[in-house]
């Protein structure tokens, strides 16, 4: 696995699995496709508090992250995805760990109404960290109507 911060010079990379990402919840977020058949992406990586990230396998992009940074050590992660055919061998949980080292300090993650896999997905991976003092809850976003989100540490 390697974690590659997205620039210009890759950007199309990560845009087109953040598509294959969109599709995926489109039936929880009831976003259809715009006129030329993409959907509009909701993290914007132009925003100086956001990093996308790409993660290859053998050299394949297999998966995307982008993080919100609140602060240096206060993250939230705004978007994550796995190609369906990693998924398996368990790389989400491995992509997932790595971002959480290279930037340690208090996370937030938060699932749609919904979407009970992703839920269960990010409680396992949270499960194998060291102090983590995790807490999970429910609650009204403003974007997404009710969410449930875990904040947890990173050491």
């Amino acid at each position: 696995m390697n974690i590659v911060e997205v620039t210009d010079n890759n950007r199309a990379v990560y845009n087109n699995l953040a598509q294959a990402y969109e599709a995926e919840f489109s039936t929880l977020t009831e976003k259809s496709p715009l006129a030329s058949g993409l959907f509009e992406l909701d993290t914007d990586l132009s925003n100086p508090m956001v990093t996308g990230y790409i993660c290859y396998v053998q050299g394949i992009p297999a998966g995307i992250a982008a993080v919100l940074r609140f602060s240096p050590d206060e993250h939230e992660v705004a978007e994550f995805y796995i190609v369906p055919l990693y998924r398996k061998a368990k790389l989400g949980t491995q992509f997932s760990h790595a971002l959480w080292h290279l930037m340690p300090g208090r996370w937030i993650i938060k699932q749609i109404a919904g979407a009970h896999y992703a839920t269960k997905f990010w409680l396992s991976a949270i499960a194998d960290l060291p102090g983590k003092n995790l807490i999970e809850d429910h609650y009204e976003d403003k974007y997404w109507g009710r969410v449930t989100r875990q904040r947890f540490l990173s050491t």
